[in-house]
């Protein structure tokens, strides 16, 4: 296929990277990530640009008095970068590397063995950023290149930060400079998809079907045995906390890619709500003008056909749920609304202290009086999220799926009524058995 990228130079981008280091990450790290509703929906932290400019502020005049706060550094440069001023978050790393060779850092010897990580880390996410914001262009791709390198780097020097999760930010990095273009349904390109090997066709994405940037195809991501097994069967370990450690702790909150892949992932796993809610996701956010970073890939309506898959037999998302797609719908539009409402709860209460000269940063108990999680947007679990997994089960498994499903309730049931039927004897003195009922009635 790639003797055909020339044919597609066409480029619709949305920043799908990545993930940085500074203050907030180590609190994030600590909670963990939220869970994954309140992530497709937006319930987790987003802060305003007053937040980051009074950090940028206060880390400024800190490295004035302590040049060699390395922690510091990473602070003022990620400020920057969520503000939108890349070039001074790479300015900014340029000191820091500068710091790290005056004081002759050396990770065995200082409290903080993962400086030089963290640098590597952030000064990639950095230079993808601004490869982004200066366009996206295929023919300037020396600043996503460098960021590729750095990050490769970063994971040399520490493969277990963010748990893992930074494999797939370098994943998503080299899908992007790789450039696997969408494919038409028909035209003079589509035959030439279907004259591929049966092996090349299985590594690419279907003529009509937008790439995903993990590489799922539509029968891998059926291959559901509810569980992780499928992903990790497929070398995609971890691959929805990757990629929603992308959304919280990134810049993929409005990409329609890593969206798109997040589907893939749940639905992989049997996890069919999950997956349509994201879908739904991607969809709010086509309709919001957002493209796909996929050259040539069609736009608006036309996109998300490329990734809703309806209208084959292999039918994923709202086709998996058993006609009870409505139903999910109109729980992710009232998790939306729950989401924006703590959202602005929090601003509110965030901007507030702000403006009376608070900041997490300096005040330990900034968030004390505020009702509710400040990190995470709390959202219920259980039944009605599995349900249509159990479903899908149901029909995969047959008539003995469906026995199964009869009998266990039944027998819950037996059981329990046993144990009531136990306890009213014990209560008459008429013993738990039916022998000890006989001996009982002997004695009379």
């Amino acid at each position: 296929m790639r003797k055909y990228m020339l044919l597609f130079m066409l480029l619709a981008a949305e920043p799908l990277s990545a993930c940085l280091w500074d203050s907030d990450t180590l609190a994030q790290e600590s909670a963990g990530l939220p869970d994954v509703k309140a992530i497709i929906v937006g319930g987790f932290p987003r802060n305003p640009p007053l937040y980051y400019e009074i950090r940028l502020g206060r880390a400024a005049e800190l490295l004035k008095a302590k040049p060699d706060d390395l922690e510091a550094y990473d602070d003022a440069a990620v400020a920057c970068d969520r503000l939108g001023r890349s070039d001074e978050a790479i300015e900014w790393m340029a000191r820091k590397a500068a710091a790290l060779e005056q004081i002759k850092y050396d990770p065995k010897a200082h409290a903080q063995p993962n400086h030089r990580y963290r640098y590597l880390a952030n000064l990639g996410t950095f230079h993808a950023h601004r490869w982004f914001k200066n366009g996206a262009r295929r023919d300037a791709m020396d600043d996503l290149q460098r960021a590729r390198d750095l990050v490769k780097q970063a994971i040399a020097e520490n493969p277990d930060a963010h748990f893992g999760r930074e494999k797939y930010q370098l994943m998503a990095l080299e899908w992007v400079i790789l450039g696997e273009p969408f494919v038409p349904s028909s035209g003079a390109v589509a035959d030439r998809w279907a004259n591929l090997t049966a092996e090349e066709r299985e590594k690419l994405a279907p003529p009509g079907r937008l790439p995903n940037m993990l590489g799922i195809t539509s029968r891998q991501a059926l291959r559901i045995k509810d569980d992780d097994s499928n992903l990790d069967e497929l070398g995609l370990k971890g691959a929805v906390d990757g990629l929603c450690g992308l959304i919280v702790q990134g810049n993929a909150w409005e990409s329609v890619d890593v969206f798109f892949a997040l589907a893939m992932a749940l639905q992989a796993t049997g996890r069919s709500s999950f997956a349509y809610m994201a879908i739904l996701r991607a969809n709010d956010l086509i309709k919001s003008g957002k493209n796909s970073i996929v050259p040539h890939a069609p736009t608006g309506e036309a996109l998300f056909a490329a990734i809703a898959d309806r209208g084959e037999d292999l039918g994923l998302f709202a086709n998996r749920l058993e006609n009870r797609g409505s139903e999910v719908k109109a729980e992710f539009e009232k998790l939306k609304v729950k989401a924006a409402q703590w959202a602005k709860a929090r601003n509110e209460y965030l901007l507030a202290k702000l403006k009376a000269g608070e900041h997490p940063d300096t005040h330990p108990e900034f968030w004390k009086d505020f009702d509710g999680n400040p990190d995470r947007m709390e959202v219920p679990s259980g039944a009605f999220y599995m349900a249509a997994s159990w479903f899908a089960s149901l029909r995969q498994g047959g008539w003995l799926a469906l026995a199964l499903a009869s009998v266990i309730p039944l027998a819950v049931l037996l059981y329990i009524y046993e144990l009531m039927r136990r306890r009213r004897r014990r209560a008459a003195g008429l013993g738990e058995t039916p022998a000890q009922y006989r001996s009982f009635r002997l004695t009379r």
